[in-house]
């Protein structure tokens, strides 16, 4: 007797029902990329060493106000170690012919692409969340902190950069430390137009980086006013919603084109 899949019919049934399939496969995605990939010397690198040396390299010598420690700190940790995990994941299943018996089960590219996407943005809340502890706990009695609105901009900004990463993984490369490259001339830019550590009026440039719209929520929920006037938070989230949309579907644009090249050679 032939046994047939019932995921392969609910599918048929309906849209919405083959969504939930594909969403609950993408969280299978999620838990092996977070397994295997969180202590790769790329990901520790990235996510870890660089917003470390950083950070003393941007604080060290100078009079910084607690609000801004805070906000810097976080937002340069959530976008690094968000960015983290993404581009190595496609070269790496690559190299180890991993990604081709993946595609050839029944799940998407753009399903696989989700699981990175959630594994990165799990990654990158959590590191991200270390510097709020220490601030809570040693800056809070300065602050007049709103904790809800820095969950949200945690979550969105770190949904925002983990598609980001997924664009820097698009090149068909089988070698990470090619990506890591990549990572170098494309991230750091970003980093260094943001006001980190400053206030966002001082860098004119900032409105082009994703990072001035997450640090902009962050100063707001730690009692500051925001950069943009009074719409400011609704221009920070439309900002950042609108990047990340558009920088998911132009990861998916760009993987659909390059998933073949992949498998060349």
């Amino acid at each position: 007797m032939i046994e047939i899949n019932s995921d392969f019919l609910i599918s048929k049934k309906s849209k919405f029902s083959n969504f939930k399939i594909q969403l609950r496969r993408s969280f299978t995605i999620t838990k092996k990329d977070l397994k295997i990939y969180y202590n790769k010397p790329p990901v520790l690198i990235q996510g870890i060493f660089f917003p470390i040396i950083l950070f003393f390299a941007f604080t060290v010598g100078r009079n910084i106000e607690p609000v801004y420690l805070i906000s810097g700190i976080m937002t340069m940790v959530l976008f690094l170690t968000s960015t983290s995990l993404g581009p190595i994941i496609f070269p790496w299943e690559t190299m180890r012919g991993t990604l081709e018996r993946l595609i050839t089960c029944p799940i998407s590219i753009k399903t696989i692409m989700i699981g990175s996407i959630w594994s990165s943005f799990i990654y990158g809340v959590l590191f991200s969340s270390i510097p709020l502890i220490f601030g809570i706990l040693f800056l809070s009695s300065s602050l007049t902190i709103n904790y809800f609105l820095i969950i949200v901009a945690m979550i969105i900004a770190s949904l925002v950069f983990s598609s980001f990463s997924l664009i820097i993984s698009a090149p068909p490369t089988r070698n990470p430390g090619n990506t890591m490259i990549l990572q170098i001339f494309i991230k750091f830019p970003l980093l260094f137009i943001s006001p980190l550590f400053m206030p966002i009026h001082s860098i004119p440039t900032a409105v082009i980086s994703p990072l001035t719209y997450c640090l902009d929520v962050i100063n707001v929920g730690l009692g500051e006013v925001s950069a943009f006037g009074p719409f400011g938070l609704l221009i920070d989230v439309l900002g950042l919603l609108a990047i990340g949309f558009g920088f998911l579907f132009l990861a998916f644009a760009i993987h659909q084109k390059t998933l073949e090249k992949r498998f060349q050679g």
